[in-house]
């Protein structure tokens, strides 16, 4: 399996198990509050334990580049610059959620955090994506 393929198999997972937790909160009548709550400790456990491990240590999607002249340095920073935006994101979660637990829901603080979890999941597509653009120009 590949970097790109061990990625999106660890972000699937991510999806059905997150899928799943709606499903048992909705079965279970939990308020909308709990079920936030919930996803973004579930989000952010995932992306430090599994997904942001995968992609720092295995130099993930973008360092399979054939080097040609500045490739290397450009893939260099490009990494870089991933990772970066993906740990700011998951430590975003990690306040938002914190600041749900301790001042409540408000509608500004929900929207923080939904918009916040969209973000993640883009920043992560375009990963998976740049990835295997650069496996299949092989």
């Amino acid at each position: 399996m590949s970097d790109v393929q061990n990625l999106q198999a660890e972000v699937a997972n991510w999806e059905l198990e997150l899928a799943a937790l709606d499903q048992e909160c909705t079965a279970d009548g939990w308020t909308e509050p709990e079920k936030l709550l919930f996803t973004l400790q579930r989000t952010a456990a995932t992306y430090r334990q599994g997904i942001l491990p995968r992609i720092a240590v295995d130099q993930a999607l973008v360092m399979h580049a054939r080097p040609d002249g500045t490739a290397p340095a450009a893939l260099t920073a490009y990494n870089t610059i991933m990772i970066d935006e993906l740990v700011q994101h998951v430590a975003r979660l990690e306040r938002l959620r914190l600041e749900l637990v301790h001042f409540g829901e408000t509608p500004q603080l929900h929207r923080q955090a939904i918009e916040t979890l969209a973000a993640l999941r883009a920043l992560t597509t375009v990963l998976m994506r740049f990835g295997q653009e650069v496996i299949s120009s092989w």
